[in-house]
Protein backbone atom coordinates (compact mmCIF):
# COMPACT_ATOMS: atom_id res chain seq x y z
CA UNK A 1 0.00 0.00 0.00
CA UNK A 2 1.28 3.46 -0.90
CA UNK A 3 1.33 5.51 2.30
CA UNK A 4 1.88 8.78 0.41
CA UNK A 5 -1.11 8.25 -1.87
CA UNK A 6 -3.50 6.95 0.78
CA UNK A 7 -3.89 8.98 3.95
CA UNK A 8 -4.81 6.85 7.01
CA UNK A 9 -8.41 7.21 8.15
CA UNK A 10 -9.83 7.40 11.69
CA UNK A 11 -11.03 4.11 13.19
CA UNK A 12 -13.60 3.46 15.91
CA UNK A 13 -13.44 0.21 17.90
CA UNK A 14 -16.84 -0.57 19.42
CA UNK A 15 -16.34 -2.02 22.90
CA UNK A 16 -19.60 -1.46 24.73
CA UNK A 17 -20.99 -4.16 27.00
CA UNK A 18 -23.63 -6.69 25.97
CA UNK A 19 -26.41 -6.48 28.53
CA UNK A 20 -27.76 -9.92 27.57
CA UNK A 21 -26.23 -12.93 25.81
CA UNK A 22 -26.83 -13.31 22.10
CA UNK A 23 -29.68 -15.58 21.07
CA UNK A 24 -28.35 -18.59 19.19
CA UNK A 25 -30.02 -20.62 16.43
CA UNK A 26 -31.11 -24.19 17.15
CA UNK A 27 -27.84 -25.69 15.93
CA UNK A 28 -26.04 -23.65 18.60
CA UNK A 29 -28.08 -24.82 21.59
CA UNK A 30 -25.13 -26.61 23.21
CA UNK A 31 -23.03 -23.46 23.16
CA UNK A 32 -22.63 -20.95 25.97
CA UNK A 33 -23.24 -17.34 24.88
CA UNK A 34 -21.22 -14.50 26.38
CA UNK A 35 -22.43 -11.21 27.80
CA UNK A 36 -20.78 -8.27 29.49
CA UNK A 37 -17.77 -6.26 28.31
CA UNK A 38 -16.15 -8.79 25.97
CA UNK A 39 -13.24 -6.58 24.96
CA UNK A 40 -12.19 -6.29 28.59
CA UNK A 41 -13.32 -9.66 29.97
CA UNK A 42 -12.32 -12.09 27.19
CA UNK A 43 -8.64 -12.76 27.82
CA UNK A 44 -6.01 -14.46 25.68
CA UNK A 45 -2.92 -15.57 27.59
CA UNK A 46 -4.03 -13.30 30.41
CA UNK A 47 -4.51 -10.20 28.25
CA UNK A 48 -7.86 -8.61 27.28
CA UNK A 49 -8.63 -9.24 23.62
CA UNK A 50 -9.03 -5.52 22.95
CA UNK A 51 -5.37 -4.96 23.85
CA UNK A 52 -4.28 -7.55 21.30
CA UNK A 53 -6.62 -6.11 18.66
CA UNK A 54 -5.35 -2.57 19.22
CA UNK A 55 -1.76 -3.78 18.82
CA UNK A 56 -2.64 -5.15 15.38
CA UNK A 57 -4.53 -1.98 14.45
CA UNK A 58 -1.78 0.37 15.59
CA UNK A 59 0.73 -1.61 13.53
CA UNK A 60 -1.45 -1.06 10.45
CA UNK A 61 -0.73 1.84 8.10
CA UNK A 62 -4.42 2.33 7.30
CA UNK A 63 -5.81 3.85 10.50
CA UNK A 64 -5.09 7.00 12.51
CA UNK A 65 -6.31 8.16 14.95
CA UNK A 66 -7.96 5.24 16.75
CA UNK A 67 -10.92 5.71 19.11
CA UNK A 68 -12.46 3.16 21.48
CA UNK A 69 -16.22 3.57 22.01
CA UNK A 70 -16.68 2.05 25.44
CA UNK A 71 -17.69 2.83 29.03
CA UNK A 72 -15.15 5.10 30.67
CA UNK A 73 -16.03 3.44 33.98
CA UNK A 74 -14.21 0.35 32.70
CA UNK A 75 -11.51 1.78 30.44
CA UNK A 76 -10.79 5.24 31.82
CA UNK A 77 -9.89 8.05 29.41
CA UNK A 78 -7.52 5.98 27.24
CA UNK A 79 -6.95 2.38 26.21
CA UNK A 80 -3.53 1.46 24.82
CA UNK A 81 -3.03 5.13 23.94
CA UNK A 82 -6.40 5.37 22.14
CA UNK A 83 -8.95 7.98 23.18
CA UNK A 84 -12.11 6.65 24.82
CA UNK A 85 -15.50 7.81 23.53
CA UNK A 86 -17.60 7.25 26.65
CA UNK A 87 -20.76 5.37 25.67
CA UNK A 88 -22.41 2.22 26.94
CA UNK A 89 -26.00 2.20 25.75
CA UNK A 90 -27.67 0.21 22.99
CA UNK A 91 -25.66 -0.94 20.01
CA UNK A 92 -27.21 1.57 17.60
CA UNK A 93 -26.78 4.43 20.05
CA UNK A 94 -23.15 3.47 20.63
CA UNK A 95 -22.49 3.44 16.87
CA UNK A 96 -24.11 6.81 16.21
CA UNK A 97 -22.59 8.47 19.29
CA UNK A 98 -19.13 7.24 18.31
CA UNK A 99 -19.53 8.38 14.69
CA UNK A 100 -20.72 11.85 15.72
CA UNK A 101 -17.92 12.40 18.25
CA UNK A 102 -15.18 11.04 15.99
CA UNK A 103 -16.50 13.21 13.14
CA UNK A 104 -16.26 16.26 15.43
CA UNK A 105 -12.58 15.48 16.06
CA UNK A 106 -11.86 14.49 12.43
CA UNK A 107 -14.30 16.53 10.29
CA UNK A 108 -14.81 15.88 6.59
CA UNK A 109 -13.08 12.51 6.73
CA UNK A 110 -14.32 8.96 6.23
CA UNK A 111 -14.53 6.84 9.39
CA UNK A 112 -13.79 3.14 9.80
CA UNK A 113 -15.66 1.11 12.43
CA UNK A 114 -14.90 -2.34 13.81
CA UNK A 115 -15.74 -4.37 16.92
CA UNK A 116 -13.59 -5.38 19.87
CA UNK A 117 -14.25 -9.12 19.60
CA UNK A 118 -12.38 -10.03 16.41
CA UNK A 119 -8.65 -10.56 16.03
CA UNK A 120 -7.38 -10.01 12.47
CA UNK A 121 -3.66 -9.54 11.94
CA UNK A 122 -2.08 -6.29 10.78
CA UNK A 123 -1.37 -7.92 7.42
CA UNK A 124 -5.00 -9.01 7.01
CA UNK A 125 -6.25 -5.52 7.80
CA UNK A 126 -3.88 -3.92 5.31
CA UNK A 127 -4.73 -6.46 2.64
CA UNK A 128 -8.49 -5.97 2.89
CA UNK A 129 -8.21 -2.18 3.15
CA UNK A 130 -6.41 -2.07 -0.20
CA UNK A 131 -9.82 -2.59 -1.80
CA UNK A 132 -11.26 0.44 -0.01
CA UNK A 133 -8.42 2.76 -1.01
CA UNK A 134 -8.62 1.58 -4.63
CA UNK A 135 -12.31 2.56 -4.87
CA UNK A 136 -12.56 5.58 -2.52
CA UNK A 137 -14.34 7.93 -2.17
CA UNK A 138 -17.37 5.83 -1.24
CA UNK A 139 -20.51 6.47 0.80
CA UNK A 140 -19.87 3.17 2.57
CA UNK A 141 -17.63 0.13 2.21
CA UNK A 142 -18.50 -3.15 3.91
CA UNK A 143 -16.50 -6.30 3.05
CA UNK A 144 -18.31 -9.64 3.04
CA UNK A 145 -16.32 -12.76 3.84
CA UNK A 146 -16.52 -15.85 1.65
CA UNK A 147 -17.45 -18.75 3.92
CA UNK A 148 -15.01 -21.69 3.88
CA UNK A 149 -16.20 -24.56 1.68
CA UNK A 150 -15.20 -27.08 4.35
CA UNK A 151 -17.43 -26.84 7.43
CA UNK A 152 -14.58 -27.90 9.73
CA UNK A 153 -12.77 -24.65 8.95
CA UNK A 154 -15.58 -22.75 10.66
CA UNK A 155 -14.50 -24.33 13.94
CA UNK A 156 -16.48 -23.09 16.94
CA UNK A 157 -18.22 -20.59 14.64
CA UNK A 158 -20.01 -23.39 12.75
CA UNK A 159 -23.41 -22.09 13.91
CA UNK A 160 -23.14 -18.54 12.58
CA UNK A 161 -25.82 -17.72 9.96
CA UNK A 162 -24.59 -17.62 6.38
CA UNK A 163 -26.13 -15.69 3.51
CA UNK A 164 -26.03 -16.22 -0.25
CA UNK A 165 -24.83 -13.79 -2.90
CA UNK A 166 -24.23 -14.41 -6.59
CA UNK A 167 -21.18 -12.43 -7.74
CA UNK A 168 -21.52 -10.90 -11.19
CA UNK A 169 -20.43 -13.37 -13.86
CA UNK A 170 -20.43 -16.41 -11.57
CA UNK A 171 -22.89 -19.26 -12.28
CA UNK A 172 -23.83 -20.04 -8.68
CA UNK A 173 -24.40 -18.30 -5.37
CA UNK A 174 -21.65 -18.07 -2.80
CA UNK A 175 -22.11 -18.47 0.93
CA UNK A 176 -20.92 -15.39 2.78
CA UNK A 177 -20.53 -14.12 6.32
CA UNK A 178 -20.70 -10.43 7.28
CA UNK A 179 -17.33 -8.90 8.13
CA UNK A 180 -16.90 -6.73 11.20
CA UNK A 181 -15.25 -3.76 9.52
CA UNK A 182 -16.93 -0.90 7.70
CA UNK A 183 -15.90 2.48 6.34
CA UNK A 184 -18.51 5.25 6.03
CA UNK A 185 -18.84 8.87 5.04
CA UNK A 186 -20.63 10.28 8.12
CA UNK A 187 -22.06 13.24 6.18
CA UNK A 188 -23.89 10.87 3.83
CA UNK A 189 -25.79 8.83 6.39
CA UNK A 190 -29.30 8.84 7.83
CA UNK A 191 -27.98 8.54 11.38
CA UNK A 192 -31.36 8.40 13.22
CA UNK A 193 -32.44 5.53 10.96
CA UNK A 194 -29.12 3.78 11.54
CA UNK A 195 -29.51 4.10 15.31
CA UNK A 196 -32.97 2.51 15.38
CA UNK A 197 -32.42 -0.15 12.72
CA UNK A 198 -29.04 -1.20 14.14
CA UNK A 199 -30.59 -1.63 17.57
CA UNK A 200 -33.23 -3.94 16.10
CA UNK A 201 -30.74 -5.77 13.89
CA UNK A 202 -28.43 -6.37 16.85
CA UNK A 203 -31.28 -7.67 18.99
CA UNK A 204 -32.19 -10.16 16.26
CA UNK A 205 -28.66 -11.12 15.19
CA UNK A 206 -28.23 -14.82 14.45
CA UNK A 207 -31.93 -15.09 13.51
CA UNK A 208 -33.39 -15.75 10.05
CA UNK A 209 -33.52 -13.01 7.40
CA UNK A 210 -37.33 -12.94 7.32
CA UNK A 211 -37.63 -12.70 11.10
CA UNK A 212 -35.19 -9.80 11.17
CA UNK A 213 -37.02 -8.07 8.30
CA UNK A 214 -40.37 -8.36 10.10
CA UNK A 215 -38.93 -7.14 13.41
CA UNK A 216 -37.18 -4.12 11.91
CA UNK A 217 -39.99 -2.96 9.63
CA UNK A 218 -42.73 -3.50 12.21
CA UNK A 219 -40.86 -1.31 14.69
CA UNK A 220 -39.77 1.35 12.21
CA UNK A 221 -42.96 1.78 10.16
CA UNK A 222 -44.75 4.38 12.31
CA UNK A 223 -41.57 6.40 12.78
CA UNK A 224 -40.97 6.44 9.02
CA UNK A 225 -44.48 7.73 8.36
CA UNK A 226 -44.03 10.47 10.96
CA UNK A 227 -40.71 11.47 9.39
CA UNK A 228 -42.30 11.70 5.94
CA UNK A 229 -45.13 13.87 7.32
CA UNK A 230 -42.50 16.17 8.82
CA UNK A 231 -40.67 16.24 5.48
CA UNK A 232 -43.90 17.23 3.72
CA UNK A 233 -44.43 20.08 6.18
CA UNK A 234 -40.95 21.35 5.29
CA UNK A 235 -41.60 21.13 1.55
CA UNK A 236 -39.46 18.01 1.11
CA UNK A 237 -40.61 14.90 -0.78
CA UNK A 238 -41.96 12.12 1.49
CA UNK A 239 -39.66 9.40 0.22
CA UNK A 240 -38.03 7.81 3.25
CA UNK A 241 -40.82 5.28 3.91
CA UNK A 242 -40.72 4.03 0.32
CA UNK A 243 -36.92 3.94 0.32
CA UNK A 244 -36.68 1.87 3.49
CA UNK A 245 -39.61 -0.51 3.07
CA UNK A 246 -39.36 -1.26 -0.66
CA UNK A 247 -35.58 -1.54 -0.73
CA UNK A 248 -35.44 -3.44 2.57
CA UNK A 249 -38.01 -6.04 1.50
CA UNK A 250 -36.40 -6.52 -1.92
CA UNK A 251 -32.92 -6.83 -0.41
CA UNK A 252 -34.02 -9.36 2.22
CA UNK A 253 -36.02 -11.57 -0.14
CA UNK A 254 -33.32 -11.61 -2.82
CA UNK A 255 -30.64 -12.29 -0.21
CA UNK A 256 -32.67 -15.16 1.20
CA UNK A 257 -32.94 -16.71 -2.27
CA UNK A 258 -29.31 -16.02 -3.14
CA UNK A 259 -30.27 -14.22 -6.35
CA UNK A 260 -28.67 -10.87 -5.59
CA UNK A 261 -25.24 -9.55 -6.53
CA UNK A 262 -22.97 -7.52 -4.23
CA UNK A 263 -23.52 -4.54 -6.55
CA UNK A 264 -27.32 -4.71 -6.28
CA UNK A 265 -27.08 -5.18 -2.51
CA UNK A 266 -24.88 -2.10 -2.20
CA UNK A 267 -27.24 -0.04 -4.39
CA UNK A 268 -30.26 -0.98 -2.26
CA UNK A 269 -28.42 -0.32 1.01
CA UNK A 270 -27.39 3.08 -0.34
CA UNK A 271 -31.03 4.00 -0.98
CA UNK A 272 -31.93 2.94 2.57
CA UNK A 273 -29.12 4.48 4.62
CA UNK A 274 -27.72 7.34 2.52
CA UNK A 275 -29.63 10.60 2.53
CA UNK A 276 -31.48 11.41 -0.70
CA UNK A 277 -29.99 14.91 -0.83
CA UNK A 278 -26.48 13.46 -0.66
CA UNK A 279 -27.30 11.01 -3.45
CA UNK A 280 -28.53 13.88 -5.64
CA UNK A 281 -25.40 15.93 -4.98
CA UNK A 282 -23.07 12.97 -5.56
CA UNK A 283 -24.67 10.82 -8.28
CA UNK A 284 -21.35 9.13 -9.08
CA UNK A 285 -20.69 7.98 -5.51
CA UNK A 286 -21.45 4.39 -4.56
CA UNK A 287 -21.48 1.91 -1.74
CA UNK A 288 -19.31 -1.17 -2.09
CA UNK A 289 -19.58 -4.72 -0.71
CA UNK A 290 -16.41 -6.53 -1.81
CA UNK A 291 -16.03 -10.27 -1.28
CA UNK A 292 -12.87 -11.06 0.68
CA UNK A 293 -11.21 -14.18 2.11
CA UNK A 294 -10.00 -12.76 5.44
CA UNK A 295 -12.09 -15.09 7.63
CA UNK A 296 -10.85 -13.43 10.84
CA UNK A 297 -13.09 -10.42 10.06
CA UNK A 298 -16.17 -12.65 10.41
CA UNK A 299 -15.09 -14.56 13.54
CA UNK A 300 -16.55 -12.38 16.25
CA UNK A 301 -16.68 -13.98 19.67
CA UNK A 302 -20.25 -14.66 20.81
CA UNK A 303 -19.70 -17.84 22.84
CA UNK A 304 -17.34 -19.29 25.43
CA UNK A 305 -16.38 -21.95 22.88
CA UNK A 306 -15.28 -19.32 20.34
CA UNK A 307 -13.29 -17.52 23.03
CA UNK A 308 -11.43 -20.71 23.93
CA UNK A 309 -10.77 -21.48 20.29
CA UNK A 310 -9.26 -18.11 19.48
CA UNK A 311 -7.18 -18.24 22.68
CA UNK A 312 -5.81 -21.60 21.59
CA UNK A 313 -4.77 -20.22 18.18
CA UNK A 314 -3.23 -16.97 19.39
Amino acid sequence: MNQVEHKPIPLIVLAGSDKAPASLPQDGVQLHPLKGSKGHEVKIHGRPIIELLLEQIRGCRCFDPVFVAAPAAIYGEECQGCRIIDTDKTFGTNVVTAVQRAADVCPDRPLAITTCDILPTTEELERVMEDYFRHAPLDFWFPLVSAPREARKLGASFWKPQYSLTPHGEPAARKILPGHLVVVDPAALRLPLIRHSFDLAYRSRNRSILYRLWLILSHLFLGLIVQDIMNLSRGRPPTITLDVIFQGVALSLHLRKGIITPEESAARLRKIFVRRGHRRRHPDRRGRLPLVDEFSLAKDIDTQEEAREIAGRA
